[in-house]
């Protein structure tokens, strides 16, 4: 029995989100490319570009802005979990005893803070870049993909290396 199913919706909504696009899952489907004679399809690695227009990505340039105030907002929420875990612990010693109750504030205090960091990062970095790559010769402004996906390019794998961030 679930007690928060508006979490549960809004945990599995960003999930299919995020699996979509990071798929580049779309309805309409494009035609796969079409390789020359004699290159064997297993033997190719497919990338696009980086997508600087889309929603995701606007959306997550558009947050840079305030990175440093996330940022200094977690930093503020860690002291203020490091004090109440060391109050509840004060307390107990105290008291000479074990109290459990002293822990559940610090505890749901460290359940939010820890949910609230892990969606603020999914929000401030797009799917694509997790899956950035380099193309020797033609820089690092290259995702893999498949090869149905817009603007995808047939490539050596020899020629590409994961992108050193």
């Amino acid at each position: 029995m679930n007690k928060k199913p508006g979490l549960l919706f809004i945990v599995s909504l960003m999930a299919i989100i995020i699996l979509a696009a990071s798929f580049h899952m779309d309805f309409g489907g494009n035609a796969p490319i079409h390789l020359q004679n004699g290159i064997n399809p297993d033997s190719v690695l497919y990338v696009c570009p980086i997508a600087k227009d889309g929603a995701w990505a606007q959306f997550a340039s558009a947050l840079h802005g305030v990175g440093r105030y996330v940022s200094f907002f977690f930093a503020f929420m860690v002291l203020i979990l490091m004090f109440s875990w060391g109050w509840a612990l004060y307390q107990n010693l105290l008291k000479d005893k074990f109290s459990a109750d002293a822990y559940k504030n610090p505890w749901n205090l460290t359940k939010t803070v820890f949910w609230m960091a892990v969606a603020c990062f999914i929000l401030f970095k797009t799917p694509d870049y997790f899956r950035q790559v380099e193309v020797r010769g033609h820089g690092s402004n290259w995702t893999l993909c498949e090869n149905t996906s817009t603007g995808a390019r047939a490539v050596n794998p020899r020629a590409v290396t994961f992108y050193e961030k």
